[in-house]
């Protein structure tokens, strides 16, 4: 099934609320699109309404975010700046993958042979200055 919209900052909450709706029937959940299309903001977004009450930030230089809530353990990643696998090695990124946590992961090509289970791929695209398109497979 294939989930497709287009929209705007205005109704980022709105297309949030549907991912999440969408993406429950997985823990990993992957985040592609070029470089400022908004993957983090949209995380963001949904991190909310799943109920994360946290400051949200981007992991960009952590690499790895955890978002605790009653029922659940959220892992939200960035990828980019990573060159190898060995890097994913030494955070533990398997671990994270399979301790049964969401797993949010922004840049994910680089993961690809390590990501075994099902997952939810989620494309960005810049169509303007306001405007997304959002494809979820």
């Amino acid at each position: 099934m294939i989930y497709q919209v287009k929209f705007t900052e205005d109704e980022i909450e709105d297309v949030a609320k549907s991912l999440v709706n969408e993406i429950s029937d997985v823990n990993i959940i992957l985040f592609k699109g070029e470089l400022g299309s908004g993957k983090t903001t949209l995380i963001k977004s949904m991190l909310k309404k799943i109920g994360v009450k946290d400051n949200i930030t981007s992991p960009t230089f952590s690499i790895v975010n955890q978002y605790k809530i009653p029922e659940m353990l959220i892992n939200h990643f960035d990828l980019y700046r990573l060159k190898s696998l060995k890097e994913l090695d030494v955070i533990g990124f398997e671990e994270y993958l399979e301790s049964g946590a969401i797993c949010f992961i922004e840049w994910p090509e680089i993961a690809m042979s390590k990501i075994v289970d099902s997952y939810k791929e989620i494309y960005i695209k810049f169509i303007d200055e306001k405007t997304r398109e959002i494809i979820l497979k």
